[in-house]
């Protein structure tokens, strides 16, 4: 084989090895592409019959509870198996429930003789109280503190938001009904003016529904006090209204 055709042949393996490589670099650039393009893509939320009106989504609590049951498939019950231990201790947990509480009697929402009981609690005895500390998928926090008769719920949104709180034990608190307009104001969704009255007849659940943020809002005052504020669509509030109706 003369010189020239030994280099001819030289670069006909060169090139041929060089087209075997970008060959096999086109699949990776691609996908590399592509990711990129997903991620710089502004995904729209599917249309559904249940979607969040556009006032409820410039609502920070409306859009955080609307986006834990539609984006995580969170539910507030609590044998939902979307809630997992929370790997926590116990004077983190103590110092959030104080803070919460704290947060709660500087509104008015709790008496200073209830906070002070739920302080005592906290500051009790440790071994003697039976404490559960939860996350969801969606990071909200559930802990729940009991001894004797006193026990304590909290539930926290992933910024802090007090979403529900339950005291069962002595107290001596403010109606229900004050509780639930002062309870509207601490969760800043006064601006909603379709609030629907689905109080109790007794006087000791206050309760508020609005459709524009899908919301319902509750305050109860019989053996001890508890605030929530829920998701919820028309559907499930015309369904338990009707089911409310129809057993009375």
């Amino acid at each position: 084989m003369s010189k020239k055709q030994r280099i001819r042949m030289a670069f006909s393996c060169a090139a041929a090895l060089l087209l075997g490589l970008a060959c096999m670099a086109l699949p990776s650039a691609f996908c590399t592409l592509q990711q990129a393009r997903l991620l710089q893509t502004t995904h729209a939320r599917p249309a559904e019959e249940n979607a969040l009106s556009s006032q409820g989504r410039e609502n920070g609590l409306a859009r955080l509870l609307y986006d834990r049951q539609f984006l995580a498939g969170s539910t507030p019950e609590w044998d939902s198996t979307g809630w997992q231990p929370l790997e926590q201790t116990e004077e983190k947990q103590a110092q959030t429930i104080r803070a919460a509480v704290e947060q709660l009697q500087s509104e008015g929402l709790l008496s200073d003789t209830l906070a002070a009981t739920a302080y005592a609690l906290l500051e009790g005895e440790q071994a003697d109280i039976r404490k559960t500390a939860l996350q969801d998928a969606a990071g909200f926090m559930r802990y729940e503190w009991s001894k004797e008769a006193d026990s304590l719920l909290l539930e926290l949104g992933p910024g802090g938001e007090v979403v529900r709180f339950q005291w069962s034990g002595a107290s001596s608190q403010a109606q229900a009904a004050g509780l639930l307009e002062g309870y509207k104001r601490f969760l800043q969704v006064t601006e909603f003016s379709d609030w629907q009255d689905l109080s109790g007849e007794d006087g000791h659940l206050a309760a508020a529904y609005s459709p524009a943020a899908q919301l319902y809002v509750y305050a109860l005052d019989r053996g001890g006090v508890a605030l929530g504020a829920e998701h919820k669509t028309t559907e499930q509030v015309a369904t338990a209204t009707n089911e409310k109706e129809g057993a009375e």
